[in-house]
């Protein structure tokens, strides 16, 4: 007994000696130096020293100095910068909608393909992404956890569609789940299909019980899917009911909404977030500038595809569907430039074959060349960083990241971080390079990606 008495005091004091110096250890630093930095609010760069302290930024000032175990990075005049927040991608969800891939793509498959795509992002400069639906709560947990590289993510989890709505992917013939009783991965997982308020509330509920930090619904019909004109959508009673429940959950809900009357309807019923909006009007931007709602818009997934390869790729009626879309992106353009004070957000939504995600994932980074064309490039950036950072705090206590803000270089945010070979605000070109001009990629404070000199 006595032995084993012994044994036990010598092993405690060995654990509680290492646990004392685990406690002494200086926490881990990286101090940048010989930098300018675009905080992501200011049209403007700041000669000033950033110390980052675990995965928040310590310090912002002249001459920093850093513990003795800590990374010194020699910027060498690079510009620093907020990493990039993408509030529209969709990791799970491969073309064709609504048939080869929903059907016969193996759904271990699609959570393969979306380990993938993480990467990718990540080495697109991307720290932050909102999946605007489809199965994500998965991939974040396994990036989250450290277990592979990947940007933050917001899932949103399953669409909220409306028979007949553009969430709805089924061929003519399949059976409708609720009317049949059939189930399929789909609709547990990327759409489901609620009409009526009492089962658009259900429906919410599943999306937040799956992983959703925020819920989207559907107001007009959509390019992708074939039976859903685009002046289709829900009742504004269902959308207020997703709202209802979003705002019990201290959150909030976006659409996908095309026409005037679509985003029209959103906001009177709630909505804090517009996806798309191809043909935005004056009237509708002047609207949500004073109900302070925001836009998540893209162009390069309809102004990229050749009007030859969208012939091929799309039915007819989906076809048709995207030519006015894309007539419609050029106008909607001139609008947000109309609008300066409108609170827009990069959402690229694009989507491509299984075995073409990087291809298709690589266009990400041109919306810094259409959007910086018109409407500069300080707004450009602006829009991936500072005000996208400041939407996903809308997820109030849902928020999966409370620890600081997001898309700004401040004292106390997330440290994530890119630093630019030249100056985007002058050059904005050099965000759809990553490969040649992200020279380092940090974040929450490890570095993925440096091709800088340390010491």
């Amino acid at each position: 007994m006595k032995t084993k008495l012994v044994t036990l005091t010598v092993a405690t004091l060995v654990s509680f000696t290492a646990f004392t110096h685990a406690e002494d250890a200086p926490p881990p630093q990286t101090l940048f130096k010989n930098v300018k930095v675009f905080n992501g609010t200011e049209d403007r760069l700041h000669d000033v020293d950033v110390l980052v302290e675990n995965n928040l930024i310590k310090s912002i000032g002249k001459k920093l100095k850093a513990g003795k175990e800590a990374t010194v990075i020699d910027g060498g005049g690079r510009t620093l910068m907020p990493g990039l927040i993408e509030m529209h991608v969709h990791y799970s969800i491969f073309l064709p909608l609504s048939n080869w891939a929903k059907d016969s793509l193996h759904p271990y498959a699609h959570g393969s393909l979306a380990l993938l795509r993480a990467n990718e992002f990540l080495m697109n400069g991307y720290t932050t992404t909102r999946d605007a639906g489809g199965p994500s709560n998965y991939l974040k947990i396994i990036i989250d956890e450290g277990l592979a590289p990947g940007p933050r993510i917001y899932p949103t989890e399953n669409f909220i569609t409306a028979t007949s709505g553009h969430g709805d992917f089924r061929e003519l013939n399949e059976p409708h789940p609720s009317l049949n009783g059939t189930s399929h991965f789909y609709q547990n997982y990327v759409s489901i299909i609620a009409d009526g308020p009492d089962e658009v509330t259900r429906a919410v509920r599943s999306a937040f019980r799956n992983g959703a930090t925020q819920i989207k619904l559907f107001t007009s019909g959509g390019v992708s899917s074939q039976f859903d004109p685009l002046h289709s959508g829900p009742n504004p009673e269902e959308i207020r009911a997703a709202v209802k429940v979003a705002t019990q959950w201290d959150t909030y809900v976006l659409t996908h909404s095309f026409s005037e009357s679509a985003i029209r309807m959103a906001i009177d019923n709630g909505v804090k977030c517009i996806e798309h909006a191809p043909f935005l009007t004056d009237e509708i931007a002047k609207l949500m500038i004073e109900k302070d709602v925001y836009l998540a818009t893209a162009v390069s997934a309809v102004f990229e595809v050749d009007d030859e390869v969208a012939r091929k790729t799309y039915t007819p009626s989906s076809y048709k569907k995207f030519a006015n879309v894309r007539d419609a992106g050029k106008n909607m353009l001139e609008v947000l430039k109309r609008n300066p004070e409108l609170k827009v957000m990069l959402g690229s939504d694009l989507l491509g074959p299984w075995n073409q995600l990087k291809e298709t994932d690589d266009k990400m980074n041109l919306e810094f060349n259409y959007f910086g064309k018109y409407l500069g490039a300080f707004k450009t950036l602006q829009m991936a960083t500072s005000t996208a950072g400041e939407a996903n705090m809308m997820t109030g206590k849902m928020n999966p990241y409370p620890d600081g803000p997001l898309g700004v270089i401040k004292e106390g945010a997330y440290a994530d971080i890119l630093l630019i070979n030249g100056n985007p605000l002058e050059n904005i070109d050099l965000m759809t390079d990553p490969d040649k001009n992200f020279d380092l990629i940090m974040k929450d404070g490890k570095i993925y990606k440096n091709t800088v000199t340390r010491r």
